[in-house]
């Protein structure tokens, strides 16, 4: 099915709010309602939004395809994750008890409070800024859980471009990751 163009699929589920989702690729709709609601009525009644977001979408997946790709070797790639991570780590005063990579579909990396940090096997594509950020976020939530306020503060003390950087990595999200 489509709406103005646009393939959407209908998901019913035991929701009390409807809701429209695009899908991370970029490429449709999800339309989540009640079983009771009429989705059409739903898309109709956000279809501002929705063309808005959509269009905005489509800009940004061509700003992404045209970025670069890094080709590093897995041992460069783990010379810079290794480089640092010793930097952060002393840094931030953390100490980390283990490093894994792993394909993720939404995520750049993830840290548990045991100190163990996962990074996604697509940060090896990015470039190396962006690759330094990503570490000194994970760790920074050794020090702080949860992105609130002091963390956000923790993370502009390092990086106070970290708005743009964030930006840039949604951008390579979108070519890389899915």
């Amino acid at each position: 099915m489509e709406f103005e163009g646009i393939p959407f699929e209908v998901i019913r589920r035991r929701v009390k709010y409807s809701r429209v989702e695009f899908k991370h690729s970029g490429e449709g709709l999800r339309v989540i309602v009640p079983r009771s609601v009429n989705p059409m009525k739903v898309l109709e009644e956000n279809r501002k939004s929705i063309l808005k977001k959509y269009h905005k979408l489509k800009r940004q997946i061509e700003t992404a395809e045209k970025m670069p790709i890094n080709d590093w070797t897995d041992d460069e790639f783990n010379a810079v994750i290794s480089l640092y991570i010793k930097r952060y780590s002393r840094q931030l005063k953390v100490t980390i008890t283990g490093i894994k990579f792993r394909k993720m579909r939404r995520r750049w990396g993830s840290c548990r409070s045991d100190g163990i940090v996962t990074f996604n096997l697509c940060l090896q594509l990015v470039p190396e800024h962006l690759i330094a950020y990503i570490v000194f976020h994970e760790l920074a939530h050794l020090v702080v859980r949860g992105h609130n306020k002091k963390f956000k503060a923790l993370i502009a003390s390092e990086f106070p471009n970290y708005r743009q950087l964030d930006k840039e990595l949604n951008l390579y999200g979108l070519k890389l990751l899915s």
